[in-house]
């Protein structure tokens, strides 16, 4: 079998590695996500049920492109989607340590109380069932998928802490946790000595910017990576969603997820067609997309960006995304678009500050 080896950065390549958190760990800034690996007939299927081959041809060009993350969870496709991305390296002849691999538990992997949740029994059954599944001997990023209000924190982190001494991990992450959580969850570690929050992986987009009023200023604060999820809105900042000619007849329609505002994403969207028109890369026209992608890749909280597809074609455009470079003045435009309305007490806080804004280094 032919050795696939990851192709080194260079300048003309595009693609950027940025360390992950406030760790020694570098990630490609895009990200493979898998979750339409190996749905059935179930919600997963909804999302997307590619199988081995189709998934080692989107591997394939993920890796030669440059990308060494990648992005699953022992939910998706309740376990099919690991077994994939297990196979499809050792298909592909990929050396263990040319990739950073991620996955999450959380979610119900069986119908007893105790086979969901991030207690410390069901992290450490599901990191091995993981490592099985993914015919490895350990994961570089383990994330807990959400948070469990039945779990104290300090069992969560006490369980990860385990799974790092025992070397079946070496970093650990949290998605979809609210700021204070994660802040509480820092502390906790400090406290008792643990191994550190590595990043959030969270929902962050140009039509959903939440995560702005009180998650980034924290991970920004803290040093922890953000891995951005469903950087597409689910395929609504593609703009194919959005128009006179648009049918109900789509993804959307059967899965409308996640929710999204028509009215403010309309205008955002008009926006990002202005921009993208008359821009090239590798000369050809940039989509909507790739504008989405690109806006999201100029934020300096952002580490990576999970991209998910079913096709290569798919794979293709969102790689070049990366090549994309936005001027001042279209991020200002963007901005203006799509800016967050205000909030106390952020208004009151930025009204305060300026006592003291001036005196800043």
């Amino acid at each position: 079998m032919t050795t696939h080896k990851l192709p080194q950065f260079d300048a003309d390549h595009g693609l950027r590695y940025r360390k992950l958190g406030n760790s020694g760990l570098f990630v490609s800034e895009l990200c493979l996500g898998t979750m339409t690996f190996g749905g059935d007939k179930d919600i997963w299927g909804l999302i997307g049920n590619l199988q081995q081959e189709q998934a080692d041809a989107l591997m394939k060009m993920a890796l030669e492109a440059g990308i060494n993350f990648i992005d699953t969870a022992n939910i998706y496709g309740y376990g099919g989607s690991e077994r994939i991305v297990g196979q499809s390296l050792k298909n592909l002849g990929v050396r263990r340590e040319d990739v950073v691999l991620a996955s999450k538990v959380l979610g119900p992997m069986g119908d007893g109380p105790n086979a969901r949740g991030a207690s410390r029994g069901h992290i450490m059954s599901e990191c091995k069932a993981s490592l099985e599944r993914l015919q490895m001997d350990y994961i570089d990023l383990y994330q807990i998928h959400g948070f469990d209000p039945a779990t104290p924190i300090e069992e969560t982190l006490e369980a990860l802490n385990t799974l790092v001494q025992q070397g079946h991990v070496r970093y650990v992450g949290l998605s979809n946790w609210a700021a204070w959580q994660i802040m509480k969850a820092i502390g906790v570690t400090q406290a008792r000595n643990l191994c550190p929050i590595t990043s959030l992986q969270a929902y962050y987009t140009l039509v959903g910017r939440d995560l702005e009023r009180d998650v980034i200023p924290m991970l920004e604060s803290e040093k922890v990576g953000l891995m951005v999820w469903s950087p597409l809105a689910g395929g609504y900042l593609s703009g194919k969603y959005e128009g006179p000619d648009v049918s109900e007849e789509n993804r959307r329609a059967k899965f409308d997820f996640p929710p999204v505002d028509r009215a403010r994403g309309s205008a955002i969207i008009s926006t990002m067609r202005e921009i993208a028109g008359g821009k090239q890369g590798d000369g050809e026209p940039v989509n909507v997309a790739q504008i989405a992608l690109a806006w999201l890749l100029h934020q300096n909280a952002v580490t990576s960006v999970i991209i998910g597809v079913k096709r290569l074609d798919q794979l293709k455009d969102n790689i070049r995304a990366a090549q994309v470079r936005l001027s001042d003045d279209e991020l200002a435009a963007l901005d203006e678009v799509s800016r967050l309305p205000e909030e106390y007490p952020g208004w009151m806080m930025k009204r305060m500050a300026e006592y003291r804004d001036h005196m800043k280094e």
